[in-house]
């Protein structure tokens, strides 16, 4: 059995994010080290991001609201890449399996957290977690 292919197919698609979802968001920014501005940028942020499959990778691409441009970022698990969060901070991070959870690992300059992603149905839940201070935000499959 492949456990990438079982584990990323309830992934695969496009995901809107849900702001009404979203719990925790200045008290994560606060723990991460958010400024004010990427603050600003983040809080009303509405996306699309929709998930592929390509052999061990998983293609990323990110379609924002009042942008023209959207974002694309590959990753395979358990090895690190660098990339620009919806924010425009640089980091490096690791995203690994768990089961049917995609856990994440983050770094940047002002701090480092850990996610996780999980889906039921059509549904995802992306559960931030920095020095004991959680952020939840909700998607919804499109």
């Amino acid at each position: 059995m492949d456990a990438l292919s079982d584990a990323a197919a309830a992934y695969e698609g496009k995901w809107e994010i849900l702001l009404a979802g979203t719990t925790g968001f200045e008290e994560f920014s606060d723990a991460i080290g958010r400024s004010e501005e990427k603050r600003k940028l983040q809080r009303n942020l509405v996306y699309v991001v929709e998930y592929k499959k390509d052999g061990d990778n998983v293609n990323v691409t990110v379609e924002m609201q009042g942008f023209d441009q959207p974002m694309n970022f590959s990753w395979t698990p358990g090895v690190e890449f660098e990339y620009v969060g919806l924010d425009g901070t640089n980091m490096k991070s690791t995203f690994r399996w768990d089961g049917s959870a995609c856990r994440e690992e983050h770094a940047s300059v002002t701090g480092m957290w850990t996610s996780v992603r999980t889906v039921d149905g059509d549904s995802m839940t992306l559960t931030s977690e920095c020095n004991g201070v959680s952020m939840v935000e909700k998607f919804k499959r499109v």
